[in-house]
């Protein structure tokens, strides 16, 4: 067979064959680092337990331990006999150790202590919400937080507390960067409550920028008890 200008196709068809074999090459290797960034990013978001173990709430301040304690006491259906008051002020230390390593901010630390005194009474194998399912007998929100099962397609185990905690307080950072522009916030403090709401509530035309969540009194009554925590650690010299 022959091209339009005369020459052989063959000529052509050993450099086109090598050509088309080096792209397919080269589209079959990005596609499969693409499927490899997928996948470690997805175990990559798995925070297993082993990552916060005992050793890590030994390593937390003693301000922060007595924060811990203080707040959990402050959760009346957390301390209702010692075998949960002795789980809350576990859990409750966990949850500061994930804060800390999320790098929380000085004024939010305990945003999700008071989170979680509403929403499991820091039981981190608790289940709820059955109502909303068709059956009613199946827990639609389980975990120190209550997440919902969406949560699971972003690698979440709602059962483990550092996994749920840290996809909360990652969560509610990156809604934040959004309600930032869309609520134009006057203070930091305000910024954070704004990114909460709208972190843990369904979207709302017009957002939720003037609400504010459920667990907003309790977080600042534990912002009191810290800053007090703080002020006599400062008087001691300690």
């Amino acid at each position: 067979m022959k091209l339009l200008d005369g020459e052989k196709q063959e000529t052509y068809a050993a450099p086109n064959l090598a050509r088309c074999v080096r792209v397919l090459c080269a589209v079959l290797a990005l596609l499969l680092s693409l499927s490899l960034t997928k996948k470690a990013g997805a175990q990559g978001f798995r925070f297993e337990k082993a990552v916060y173990t005992q050793s890590s709430i030994d390593k937390l301040a003693e301000s922060d331990v007595v924060l811990a304690e203080r707040a959990v006491h402050t959760c009346r259906c957390a301390v209702r006999n010692e075998k949960s008051t002795k789980r809350s002020l576990f859990n409750a230390k966990r949850l500061l150790v994930v804060e800390r390593e999320l790098n929380v901010p000085e004024l939010m630390i305990g945003m999700s202590l008071a989170a979680a005194c509403s929403e499991s009474c820091y039981n981190d194998q608790a289940k709820g919400d059955h109502s909303f399912s068709r059956s009613g007998k199946h827990p639609k929100a389980v975990g120190i937080l209550q997440l919902w099962p969406w949560v699971k397609k972003h690698g979440v185990d709602r059962t483990d507390l550092e996994s749920s905690a840290t996809f909360w307080i990652n969560h509610i950072k990156q809604v934040r960067k959004k309600t930032v522009k869309t609520c134009r916030p006057r203070t930091k403090l305000l910024s954070w409550r704004q990114a909460w709401v709208a972190g843990v509530r369904a979207p709302k035309k017009g957002g939720r920028c003037r609400e504010i969540p459920k667990h907003w009194r309790h977080f600042k009554k534990i912002q009191k008890i810290k800053e007090e925590i703080d002020h006599n650690h400062e008087c001691c010299g300690c």
